[in-house]
Order: structure tokens, then sequence, then C-alpha cells
């Protein structure tokens, strides 16, 4: 579904990718995994079209089960702050009801009992009244869920999302992982979610691409590529993760700057 080819993204002189190749198949769920400033927000933005002004771009992405993508319809996007992402003036129901209007040609009344069919879906409780309420109205992990919602309201192939979970507690993020897991599955959505969370790629992905310092260190199928890294830096990554077996006082190695790419796994 998702073909990029030598894509290289540069900010003024700061060099943000550089020349990613990688591809994603139909119903297939990649998992985009570096640390902060490794480039991964850039290359999901890239895919869906939402770099900003000023950006320089070399290289293709290309769609090749999709004619002509347009976002909202083809191709949702889940953003890692829901507070930046629904608009504070307008109702929820307004946001998630606009999206069935215009990109699939519903009446507003139509769209409306899509809406609160999203949202109980996405276990929002009192889905009708809900409806009239705006964004402050509700926890951060439910307008997580109300964003969520209106990304699917076109019923898209492809969902891309942006740390999803990282502005949200445990056992939030739990229940969100579980929700996104269980849609992903109920649609057939190919999904692309970018984090730095190790467990969560576990959990979701078939397939990671590593990133740091805007390359493609190493990508292939999850296990796989966690079982037996083939790279440097995909090896340290997996090191310095912290979880219950971690022994204590343990010092966490660190991850240097300098690593040379190598061929990832098929």
């Amino acid at each position: 579904m998702i073909a990029v080819q030598n894509l290289s993204v540069a900010y003024g002189t700061a060099q943000a990718l550089d020349a990613i190749s990688l591809t994603l198949a139909q119903g297939r769920r990649l998992a985009v995994l570096g640390e902060s400033g490794s480039g991964k927000s850039t290359l999901a933005m890239a895919i869906c079209g939402l770099l900003p002004t000023g950006a320089r771009t070399t290289g293709r992405i290309g769609f090749p089960t999709l004619n002509a993508p347009v976002l909202g319809r083809d191709i949702g996007v889940v953003f890692q702050d829901p507070a930046g992402s629904l608009n504070p003036v307008l109702t929820i129901g307004e946001q998630i009801a606009e999206v069935a209007v215009v990109h699939r040609g519903h009446t507003w009344r139509e769209a409306e009992a899509h809406a609160a069919r999203l949202l109980d879906r996405m276990g929002i409780p009192r889905p009708t009244e809900a409806l009239r309420r705006h964004p402050h109205e509700f926890s951060g992990g439910q307008r997580q869920r109300i964003a969520l919602a209106a990304a699917l309201a076109a019923d898209p192939v492809l969902l891309i999302a942006d740390e999803p979970t990282s502005a949200l507690d445990t056992v939030v993020q739990h229940a969100m992982v579980e929700l996104l897991d269980s849609l992903v599955r109920e649609r057939g959505l190919t999904l692309l979610f970018v984090t730095h969370d190790i467990a969560l790629a576990s959990m979701l992905a078939d397939e990671v691409a590593i990133l740091h310092a805007g390359r493609l260190m190493e990508s292939g199928p999850v296990a796989q590529v966690f079982r037996t890294p083939a790279h440097a830096y995909t090896r340290a990554l997996l090191a310095a993760r912290l979880d219950l077996d971690t022994p204590l006082q343990h010092r966490l190695p660190e991850i240097g700057a300098n690593f040379t790419v190598v061929t990832p796994h098929g």
C-alpha cells in the first residue's frame, strides 16, 4: 500500500530524513521506532502529506493500491496530542460528522448518527449526549478516542498514528492499544504508527523500521528484528529499555551517535 523510495526531508540546514526506502503491504502493521529526533514523525507526516511549509523533500512516496488517495477519506491520521488536533470551539459531534459529510456525502443527520455509533464503539459514555459537548469536557484518554473516531469517520483503508499513546498514563495507554488493535482487525486496516515504545511495537506491529538520525538502520518482521537484531544501534536501543526485569543499580548502556547503515532484514 505504501512504497517509499529514497525519501529525504530537510528543514533549512537540518536533515530530518536521509534516503529512506521502505514498503508496507496492504493489511500489515508497521511500527516506526527510534529515539526522539530520529525522524519518525517527519516520515509519517511526509507519507500523509502534512509536512510544514518550507520542508524540502526529494525521493518518492507511492500508493500502488490506492488511486490518488485523499487525506481524511482514504488515509486517517491520529496525532500525539488530541488537544491540538481537536477544534476547541466546535462540539465533538460536529467534528466527527463533518468528516462523513465531506468525504462520504452523508447528510448531517446521517453523519451525526454515524458519529454517535463511532463514539459508542470507542467506549465514550452516553454517546448521543457526548456529541453536544466540547473537547475540554473530556479526559485526555477520551479525547484521544474521540480523535480516533474522527480519523475513522470516513472509513479509510490506511491509518497513520503518530505516538498515539505517549501522552496517556499507563492504564489508559493499555486500553487505547487494545482498542486500536481491535479496530484494525475489525476494519482490515493497514496501520503505520510512530512510537518510541519497544513494548508497544512488539504488541501491535507485524513489522518494524528502526530510525536513527534520519536514517533507516534496520527493518523487517518485529519478531526477527527484536530477537536477532542485525544492527548495533538496534541492539543498543533494545538494551536501553527499562522493564521489571532490569537489575537494580544496572547502568543503562549509552547509545553513541555514529552508526553505519546495514542491509535491513528482508
